[in-house]
C-alpha cells in the first residue's frame, strides 16, 4: 500500500513496474525499480520514493549547468530553427500573469533562472527574486539578482507575503509533498498574488510516467484538488501554450476553496494514467524484441533526451550503437553515454537502423522533416510499433 501524494487515498498496487535501475530526468541511472501508482480517489499518478531525496537535489540534480547557454529545445519553427524552452516560458509567463508595474516576482526552484532573466529583458521594471534547494546555481544569479533577493535551502522569514507573483517551472513534479509545497508558495504571495506553475502533462508526453525523479504526474483533476487543498483559486489550466505540459495560473485565497473536479473527471484521469502504464509494459517488450532483431546492425538513436536514453538502456548490449542524433545545436559535439551527439545530416553512412527516441505522439512528424532519415534501406524503429 502507498498513499496518494495529493488526496491521501491508499493505493494498493502499482500500475507499472520495472526492475532496477531507474532512469532520471537527467538521463542518469539510480539503483531502484521504476514504480508508477494511480489514485482512483483524485486521478493523480505518482512514482515511488527516491532514496535521500534532499541530497539528490542538492548535489546530483544539476539542470542546464553543462555550459553557460545550455538550454532545451521546445519546438522547431517553420524554417527548421529551434525554439528554446526558456524563451518560450518567458513569453508565456508574461502573457498569462499580466504583471503590474514594479511587481516583486519570485522564481521558486529557479535553477539558473534563465526564464526569469529573459522576462526581465521585456520587463526591466520587475524586481526579481530567486530560490533553489541547491547552491550550485548562485553563480548564474550573480550580477542581475540582488544578493538580498537570493535564497537557497529555505526561504527567509521576511519573504512571507512579499510577492505579487511567483513562477515555478517544472518543479512540482519532483517534490514528495506537493500540497505542502503549494501551501509554502501561497504563504510567500501577497494577498491576491498569483502563481504560474508548469509541469509535464503525462497524457501528452507519456514518457514522463517512467521518469524516476518525477514523483508526481498531475491530471487536471488532481491539480484542481491540490490547488484547493493548498488555498488557491484556480484561474486557468492551459495545455496548449506548451505542448506536453500544463501551465496553470492560480491566485492566493483568503477563504477555504472547494475543488470543482467531479467524479467523472477523476475516473477519466485515472483510466488515462492506467492506459499509459499499460503502454509502457508493451513498449518495453517491443523494444527488447527489436534489439534482438537488429543485433549486430549499425545503429544510431535519434534524440538524446529521456526517450533516447531509455532506448539506449535497452539496446546497448545488442546493436552496434555509433551515435545519438539531435537537432539541438547546443548538444551537438558533446557525448552521451560515451557516444557522440551529432546532427542528423552527419549520421555515419554505414548506419542501417535508427531507433527513434522521441515522444511517440510527435515522433513521425519530426522524423518526416529530416531528409537524412528518410533514405531507402534505413530501418526506423518506433517505441509504439
Amino acid at each position: 500500500m502507498t498513499s496518494c501524494r495529493v488526496c491521501g487515498s491508499e493505493i494498493a498496487v502499482p500500475s507499472y513496474q520495472a526492475s532496477a535501475p531507474a532512469l532520471t530526468s537527467m538521463m542518469a541511472f539510480i539503483d531502484i525499480p521504476t514504480l508508477a501508482y494511480v489514485c482512483d480517489g483524485c486521478g493523480h499518478a505518482q512514482c515511488g520514493d527516491l532514496p535521500d531525496i534532499d541530497s539528490f537535489y542538492d548535489t546530483t540534480y544539476r539542470i542546464s549547468l553543462e555550459s553557460e547557454d545550455h538550454d532545451q529545445i521546445f519546438a522547431v519553427d517553420a524554417k527548421g530553427h529551434p525554439i528554446f524552452r526558456t524563451d518560450h516560458q518567458a513569453a508565456v509567463g508574461l502573457r498569462l500573469l499580466d504583471l503590474p508595474q514594479g511587481a516583486s516576482i519570485l522564481d521558486y526552484g529557479a535553477a539558473k533562472a534563465d526564464t526569469l532573466r529573459k522576462m526581465l529583458k521585456s520587463r526591466p521594471d520587475l524586481r526579481p527574486h530567486v530560490f533553489d534547494v541547491s547552491s550550485d546555481y548562485k553563480g548564474a544569479w550573480a550580477g542581475w539578482v540582488a544578493e538580498e533577493d537570493q535564497a537557497t535551502y529555505q526561504a527567509p522569514a521576511d519573504w512571507a507575503g512579499r510577492f505579487q507573483a511567483i513562477i515555478s517551472h517544472f518543479v512540482i513534479e519532483h517534490v514528495e509533498a506537493p500540497v505542502a509545497f503549494l501551501k509554502t508558495l501561497r504563504d510567500l504571495l501577497a494577498p491576491g498574488g498569483r502563481l504560474l506553475l508548469s509541469m509535464p502533462n503525462v497524457v501528452a508526453n507519456p514518457g514522463d510516467m517512467t521518469v524516476a525523479d518525477h514523483l508526481n504526474h498531475f491530471s487536471e483533476a488532481s491539480l484542481k484538488r491540490a490547488f484547493a487543498l493548498s488555498g488557491f483559486v484556480l484561474e486557468t489550466i492551459d495545455s496548449t501554450a506548451f505542448p506536453g505540459a500544463f501551465f496553470a495560473v492560480a491566485s492566493r485565497s483568503e477563504t477555504p476553496v472547494a475543488s470543482d473536479a467531479d467524479a467523472a473527471e477523476v475516473a477519466a484521469a485515472a483510466a488515462a494514467a492506467k492506459q499509459i502504464c499499460a503502454f509502457w509494459e508493451d513498449a518495453t517488450a517491443r523494444l527488447d524484441g527489436s534489439a534482438k532483431r537488429f543485433a549486430g546492425h549499425n545503429a544510431a538513436i535519434y534524440g538524446s533526451g529521456f526517450y533516447g536514453s531509455w532506448i539506449h538502456s535497452r539496446i546497448v548490449g545488442d546493436v552496434k550503437l555509433a551515435a545519438f542524433l539531435d537537432q539541438n545545436p547546443k548538444l551537438q559535439g558533446s557525448s552521451h553515454f560515451g557516444r557522440p551527439v551529432m546532427p542528423p545530416a552527419a549520421m555515419p553512412s554505414e548506419t542501417d537502423v535508427i531507433f527513434v527516441g522521441l515522444n511517440p505522439l510527435k515522433a513521425r512528424e519530426i522524423i518526416a522533416s529530416q531528409p537524412a532519415l528518410n533514405r531507402p534501406g534505413l530501418d526506423l524503429v518506433w517505441i509504439d510499433e
